[in-house]
């Protein structure tokens, strides 16, 4: 656990001001207002949480607090809402609405921060469709999984000293985002992010999604992490336009060509080759146009 190693004195600082990671403002809206009506169907307040990487981080928060002592850690939205009901999503969408994620203190960062929320997105449907191959993975783990995996973005670009238009100069330049953010923040936003969900008391499995998703360090839930990092080069290479084989270093043809995926260890943990990543970039096109319909 996060808890038995030292923790980033830099980290340290970022946690000590973060409460919450504050809610797209459109979707709480549209919760307050499927939570009004007792017409409304569970599935539609489900599918207006799940589009949002703040909001989804209160619930599954309050879920697991001591407040409703479940027997085991929810770790997707679905479980979260079903033990919550109607009226506790209706309060704690009405507490976060005093908050804005995705407003930065200049044009730039606003832009910069709805570029995070919309791969967030992608991301996440993305993971759940690569999950429906992993009989061992469920769906709406793997979008919370997929969801969550950047939050540590927002928190540095937030908190932390140093400003994050440095970091994407430094991108620009041809420097590894992570050596960027660390070189800027004293440390990078998978650190942040894993500290931050351990302390909202998300499932381990989570912990580690966010935290290890960049990584080939030993996990306890390799699957998940390899997925999570998957999921978001897919959502990356479908958002750029990019063909699937240039993101295929994992996976290696009958011949023993082998493509240029940038992690090839997740392509490898997962088992898949050139052919199952070439029919799963292809359905997570089809899933993020899906998801582009929802008019968030």
């Amino acid at each position: 656990m996060l808890n038995e190693r030292q923790v980033n004195r830099h980290v340290e600082s970022i946690i000590a001001q973060v409460s919450d990671i504050a809610a797209m403002p459109q979707v709480v809206y549209k919760i307050i207002e499927l939570t009004g009506s007792t017409m409304t169907a569970a599935q539609q307040i489900e599918d207006a949480i799940a589009v949002d990487p703040g909001f989804t981080s209160k619930v599954l928060m309050l879920a697991n607090s001591a407040h409703y002592a479940l027997p085991r850690r929810v770790t997707s939205i679905r479980d979260a809402a079903t033990y919550m009901g109607y009226k506790t999503i209706r309060q704690l969408a009405l507490t976060v609405g005093l908050f804005d994620m995705f407003v930065g203190k200049t044009d730039a960062g606003s832009m910069r921060r709805r570029s995070w929320w919309r791969h967030s997105v992608d991301a996440a449907v993305c993971a759940r469709a690569i999950a429906k191959r992993m009989p061992d993975v469920g769906p709406d783990d793997a979008y919370s999984c997929g969801l969550l995996h950047d939050a540590g973005k927002s928190l540095l670009d937030r908190y932390a000293e140093g400003e994050y238009s440095a970091v994407d100069k430094m991108i620009e330049e041809g420097t590894n985002p992570l050596e960027a953010e660390r070189a800027v923040f004293g440390c990078d936003h998978s650190e942040v992010g894993g500290v931050a969900a351990e302390m909202w008391n998300f499932s381990p499995m989570l912990v580690e999604c966010v935290t290890l998703h960049h990584s080939e360090a030993g996990s306890s839930y390799p699957k998940h992490v390899a997925l999570t990092c998957l999921a978001s080069e897919m959502a990356h290479a479908v958002l750029a336009g990019r063909r699937a084989e240039h993101m295929m270093s994992g996976a290696r043809t009958e011949e023993g060509e082998q493509g240029r995926n940038h992690s090839p260890w997740a392509v490898e943990t997962l088992g898949f080759d050139v052919t199952v990543l070439w029919q799963l970039y292809t359905e997570c096109t089809e899933a993020i146009a899906r998801g582009g319909s929802l008019g968030l």
